[in-house]
């Protein structure tokens, strides 16, 4: 190729990547859908939420201000957040009576219900299970992977997102211990 075809080529390409550029944001708004909203991050307040349990209990963030909490979003088909739950599990027994609590919100709308719940239930799970049937709060929570935990401080502000296999027993005991100094 020849040195004028070349810069030519290259100049014609770059000329259309600039297009593609500028018109992609009018082509595909849709796309756009989460603009002008973040994704929960540490400092932010974390989105409340209700929803209920397979039991038909609602329970809400806001109902466990002054506590710390972790929001644990998951899926029963999810081998990676059946690793975390057993850790999960020793974890809430331990800092429960302190006043922490588990929201282990099932990404219902993904999900087979009757499967998760006989997992859930098969395991012995003592942390409730929620139920995110519409995907509300995965939205909210601007879900792009699962399992995705948000832990909670006591005034309400997120403190850690933790996307994947992150959240382990460790983490989270070395964090509530920090929570939660001589026990109180």
């Amino acid at each position: 190729m020849n040195k004028k075809r070349f810069i030519g080529v290259s100049i014609g390409l770059f000329i259309l990547g600039l297009v593609w550029t500028i018109l992609t944001p009018m082509l595909f708004a849709a796309a756009q859908a989460d603009i002008g909203r973040t994704a929960p991050h540490p400092g932010f307040i974390a989105p409340d939420f209700s929803l209920q349990t397979p039991q038909g209990e609602t329970l809400s963030l806001a109902d466990n201000r002054g506590q710390p909490s972790l929001v644990f979003l998951w899926a029963s088909w999810c081998t990676v957040c059946k690793a975390a739950m057993p850790g999960l599990q020793s974890t809430y027994e331990d800092f429960a009576p302190l006043g922490f609590e588990l929201f282990a919100i099932n990404t219902t709308f993904q999900d087979s219900l009757p499967t998760a719940m006989d997992y859930y239930q098969a395991q012995g799970y003592t942390y409730p299970m929620l139920l995110d049937r519409d995907g509300a709060v995965s939205q909210d929570y601007q879900m792009r992977a699962i399992p995705t935990s948000v832990l909670v401080g006591r005034d309400g502000e997120v403190l850690d997102v933790i996307i994947g296999a992150g959240v382990s027993e460790g983490y989270l005991r070395a964090r509530l211990n920090d929570l939660y100094p001589e026990g109180d």
